[in-house]
């Protein structure tokens, strides 16, 4: 038994005689621990004290000896099904329990902190206070429960505030305030979890020490990256306590080595960025342990609003390149979606400029290359825009412009966002000579690919089922025509709405349908034979043939409609709209299959660099 638990009793009791004696018992027991049986189980869950009473008298084993298979005493069991009057009635007898541990290190006041069982907590105080009173400074830190820690270096109230029980944790911070500042194995104080929750009485409580200064940076143990905590929390009042408190701590960089104004533009917390600059601007210019500032974070994350607010406060700050040498435009390009509208906003600001564009990282990529290299269609039609395609022929240390690496990074297998990028880029460079149909679409192939007949059967079955339903549909249409036939003389036989130009219409587009499928079909038979340089010949008449069949399906199926329904004028003006809707997107669809220009197929030489 150690010093401690002496102390403890002595405190308790204050009969010597009494000490001696208990202490002697648990020396004296058969074994140092004894397993806890069934009984004694169910009567702690229930919290039934009169069953220390019996035990008492009928088994000659201290109470204190008892222990479960998990380590758990009886008090640890009283205090985590919050029993109170079982858990003062056990302290009581066997003071020593409060000291004791289970197999995961936990003492009593763990276990009850964990549950959140506020009125045990507040017993487990009182019962401290009252032993407290009687020992040295010395001995109050031998028994100080407040800081004794488990397997995983938790403390009672990094349990408190791990399972949400604020009024628990709140109870442990007036108990004793430097608890707050100790970390877990992970590096975790409590003081850092209850930022995170966003408590603000509870920080505050942790914060203020009765007649001192709290100097967090000196006496805060693991993460002290508290003001980012609060910044990802998003609680400007839990910022601005801190801040008040430590002002150094704005200068703490997180586990990830990024500065606060960089988490603040991150998460896209407008109000603690205002707050960081307000206090100093100093930080826009100080970069992250990765290389990349804080208006490059704004950018990445598409925080358009926190972007304009630190351009504002330093204009200079969209100069900066991080590691790998590149600017805002660099990063907006290889972001995604937010990128593309961050740099509509550049546009409209007028905040790009021909140095930016044209300006190339460590691997000689200008933002074009980039966007093209993330296949980001849209960035790369903005970025044309800006310069008028003046910066397609700058070349990376590869000796590759924007075009040459979609042309070479192209996949073999349909992938629409590489296709319109493809047809983007095409666009710019030769806007006269592009073709919106289609032609070897399916066929792409890289430079150094050889072609396989075979490679593409799945592909050719896959056309000629889609150009047989066609011609099915078409002919049935053509046979069926809306409105039907005149059944009675003079005109029997002939279509009741021969005289309706919309009709005539769709015989027309069902014609065109019709013929354009069956010319598909026929070339699709041919591809079937499996000569590679007759595979590509025959794609190049199928797939226009079988565009202009869909184009054409979609319009006889039209003009069929509002042959039959323009009597009614809402009716008439809603196919319509729906209509040209659909077809748009349909011939958009369609017109992303473009192939690469003709010399793709061809080997061609570079200067230098070599095609990954």
């Amino acid at each position: 038994m150690t010093r401690a638990f002496h102390l403890i009793i002595d405190c308790i009791t204050g009969d010597t005689g009494s000490i001696q004696m208990l202490v002697t018992n648990l020396y004296d027991l058969p074994g140092e621990y004894v397993s806890m049986n069934p009984e004694i189980f169910s009567a702690m869950r229930a919290g039934n004290v009169k069953f220390l009473d019996k035990m008492k008298t009928n088994n000659n084993t201290p109470l204190a000896c008892f222990r479960n298979e998990t380590g758990d005493f009886t008090l640890h069991l009283a205090a985590a099904w919050g029993r109170l009057e079982l858990v003062k009635r056990i302290v009581s007898e066997c003071p020593c329990l409060l000291l004791e541990t289970n197999s995961k290190d936990q003492i009593p006041l763990h276990a009850a902190a964990a549950a959140g069982r506020l009125a045990v907590v507040e017993a487990f105080v009182a019962r401290v206070n009252e032993i407290s009173d009687g020992l040295s400074e010395e001995e109050r830190e031998r028994v100080n429960l407040y800081a004794m820690k488990d397997i995983d270096g938790n403390t009672a109230l990094h349990l408190a505030l791990k399972g949400g029980h604020l009024k628990t944790a709140a109870c442990l911070v007036k108990a004793n305030h430097l608890a707050s500042f100790l970390a877990n194995n992970h590096g975790v104080s409590p003081l850092f979890t209850a930022i995170i929750a966003g408590s603000l009485t509870l920080v505050e409580a942790m914060m203020y020490v009765p007649g001192q200064t709290c100097n967090l940076a000196s006496k805060l143990e693991g993460r002290k990256s508290l003001v980012h905590a609060a910044l990802k929390a998003k609680n400007s009042d839990i910022l601005d306590v801190i801040l008040s408190e430590d002002p150094s701590l704005v200068n703490e960089r997180d586990e990830e080595g990024r500065t606060c104004l960089s988490v603040a533009a991150y998460v896209g917390y407008y109000k603690g960025v205002v707050n960081l600059l307000h206090r100093s601007t100093s930080n826009v210019f100080e970069c992250d342990d990765d290389g990349s500032y804080p208006i490059h974070m704004a950018v990445e994350k598409g925080r358009v609003k926190i972007f304009l607010k630190l351009l504002k406060c330093c204009p200079d700050s969209q100069y900066l390149l991080n590691k790998q040498g590149q600017n805002i435009l660099h990063i907006a390009a290889k972001s995604g979606k937010t990128g593309t509208y961050l740099l509509q906003v550049i546009k409209a600001y007028d905040l790009i400029k021909n140095d930016l564009i044209m300006e190339q990282d460590v691997d000689g990529n200008t933002p074009l290359h980039l966007a093209t290299l993330t296949w980001r269609p849209r960035t790369v039609n903005i970025l044309n825009k800006f310069t008028l395609g003046n910066h397609l022929h700058i070349r990376n240390k590869d000796g590759l412009s924007a075009l040459d690496i979609a042309e070479s990074n192209l996949q073999s297998n349909y992938v629409f966002r590489e296709r319109m990028t493809l047809m983007v880029l095409l666009c710019t460079c030769s806007p006269r000579g592009f073709k919106m149909i289609p032609t070897s679409g399916i066929t792409l192939k890289s430079r150094s690919e050889k072609v396989a007949g075979n490679k593409y059967k799945d592909s050719i079955n896959v056309l000629l089922l889609v150009a047989t339903l066609v011609a099915t549909v078409a002919f049935a249409a053509g046979i069926a025509i809306p409105g039907g036939f005149s059944s009675s003389t003079p005109k029997r036989g002939i279509a009741i709405l021969d005289d309706d130009d919309f009709l005539s219409i769709f015989l027309v587009f069902n014609t065109l349908a019709m013929q354009s499928s069956v010319l598909a079909i026929v070339a699709l038979i041919w591809a079937q034979l499996g000569d590679p340089v007759l595979v590509h010949k025959t794609f190049h008449l199928a797939l226009p043939a079988l565009f202009v069949s869909l184009v054409s399906m979609s319009s006889a199926f039209f003009c069929g409609v509002v042959a039959t329904t323009k009597h009614n004028p809402w009716l008439f003006d809603s196919i319509i709209f729906i209509s040209i809707i659909f077809l748009f997107v349909m011939m958009l669809i369609l017109s992303a299959r473009r192939s690469r220009r003709p010399s793709i197929f061809m080997s061609r030489t570079k200067s230098k660099g070599k095609i990954s």
